[in-house]
């Protein structure tokens, strides 16, 4: 359990901000790749020289690929925070991440001592 373990050395805000800023920096890749593929059909023609068709072809097919990767993680890392952050805060007394990791999935709430289910296991 990755996020377990991460929430667990750094805390939940602190590691709620960091998964936003990994979940942008793949959506900035995922942009990145588009522009290249756009530049790329841009210079793209058929009168050129073989190995410059080809050239650009390749790195078409690689920004594709990794433009639809990045933005599948980005994906991924947006719905995984969003649902943990909606599980971060006690039912009993209000508060906002301020729980500590009690194994293997209960949340326990530093303010009012009440035990939540943080994680899914199974």
């Amino acid at each position: 359990m990755e996020p377990a373990d991460s929430i667990g050395r750094l805390g939940f805000a602190r590691w709620y901000e960091r998964r936003l800023i990994e979940g942008h920096a793949w959506f900035v890749s995922g942009f990145l790749c588009l522009i290249a593929i756009a530049a790329c059909m841009e210079e793209l023609n058929l009168r050129g020289s073989l190995p410059r068709l080809l050239g650009y072809a390749v790195l078409v097919i690689a920004a594709l690929a990794i433009g639809i990767y990045a933005i599948r993680r980005y994906g991924q890392i947006l719905s995984e925070a969003e649902s943990l952050g909606e599980r971060a805060t006690c039912r009993s007394c209000g508060a906002y991440a301020r729980f500590r990791l009690v194994p293997p999935a209960q949340a326990h709430c530093r303010r009012c001592g009440n035990e939540w289910t943080l994680f899914e296991t199974g």
